[in-house]
């Protein structure tokens, strides 16, 4: 007998009756019984309910379509907030890292036709001053499409520098730098510096006729203090020489003999070191003060007492030499 003959001698016959009781249910039902091993039982009742019988098919389907538990909500708004939770920092990093990368475009732009228009209309041999150039950027298309103000100077060689005030935040302008670069370019305000070898000039006076001129000297070396984030320096001339100190931290509130961090800057030896300054009080004349009166104000100490280098880290006289080495040790000065 063939293989296809012996499957169909297996199949139920006609006269053959299900084996399963019949129960009354509202409209046609189709039941299976099915058994691969023996195609015999397959059994299929077909079965007509009269109305109002028992509702144990409507209650099965009600059962089965019930819904969402409440833990299983709760497990599925837990999955989408560590989602979220995962997403949002990489989606804000992403917008951030664009909004950088437009500015950089806007300042290259910039750059570009600042740099252009200084050549053409000076034919190479000269540079604009710091506020021609701001008056320039001003006028420009090119802008921080986040609103970012461009803060236009010189840097210590000479070059121009655009700094945006919202995403260029660590600008660590070498002011002491800027300061050795217009002495040696500028015979006017080398002049006007080596008046001052004898003179202490310091930013928290806030007046003073030698105050202004050193500020209108800086800023023409393109030093911003609140760009490079400044808050009090010092010049202190030692005759020949002299020690220029600044620091981030803002003075005015402490109390004599209080230390803040600093870098000073030793003209004669070229170097640079980072330490400890006492903060003192100094009166200035009604004769030197520009509105005609004296005042009294906290200054950084001017003798040798009153500094002292940091030992946290090792600063080598190689070391000293090197601006940004200095600088990175003075930012983590506590």
């Amino acid at each position: 007998m063939g293989e296809a003959e012996e499957y169909a001698s297996k199949m139920p016959s006609k006269s053959e009756k299900c084996s399963q009781k019949e129960t009354p249910h509202s409209g046609f039902v189709v039941d299976f019984s099915f058994s691969v091993s023996d195609p015999r039982q397959i059994c299929y009742t077909k079965r007509k309910i009269r109305k109002g019988a028992d509702h144990t098919v409507m209650s099965y389907k009600y059962k089965k379509n019930k819904g969402f538990t409440l833990v299983e909500l709760i497990v599925v708004l837990l999955i989408l907030a560590i989602l979220l939770a995962l997403l949002i920092p990489s989606l804000i990093s992403y917008i951030t890292s664009a909004q950088k990368k437009a500015c950089l475009v806007s300042k290259a732009g910039l750059l570009r036709d600042l740099t252009a228009d200084e050549i053409y209309e000076l034919e190479g041999s000269g540079k604009y001053d710091t506020a021609y150039l701001k008056s320039l950027a001003e006028k420009s298309e090119y802008k921080c499409r986040q609103g970012g103000a461009y803060d236009v100077s010189r840097g210590s060689d000479g070059s121009i520098v655009i700094v945006c005030g919202k995403h260029d935040k660590n600008y660590d302008f070498n002011m002491n730098e800027a300061l050795s670069y217009i002495i040696a370019n500028n015979p006017d305000i080398a002049k006007l510096i080596e008046g001052y070898m004898n003179k202490n000039i310091d930013s928290s006076s806030g007046t003073g006729k030698a105050y202004e001129n050193l500020l209108n000297a800086l800023g023409q070396a393109g030093f911003n203090a609140g760009q490079a984030g400044v808050n009090t320096w010092s010049f202190q001339g030692k005759g020949s020489s002299y020690y220029f100190y600044w620091t981030t931290e803002d003075i005015s509130s402490k109390s004599p003999g209080d230390k803040v961090k600093v870098i000073r800057y030793n003209s004669a030896r070229g170097t640079y070191t980072a330490g400890y300054v006492a903060v003192r009080r100094e009166t200035l004349s009604a004769s030197d003060s520009s509105d005609g009166k004296p005042r009294t104000y906290n200054v950084l100490g001017r003798s040798d007492s009153d500094w002292t280098e940091y030992t946290g880290v090792k600063q080598s006289e190689d070391d000293k030499k090197n601006y940004s080495k200095i600088y990175q040790i003075f930012k983590n000065m506590k």
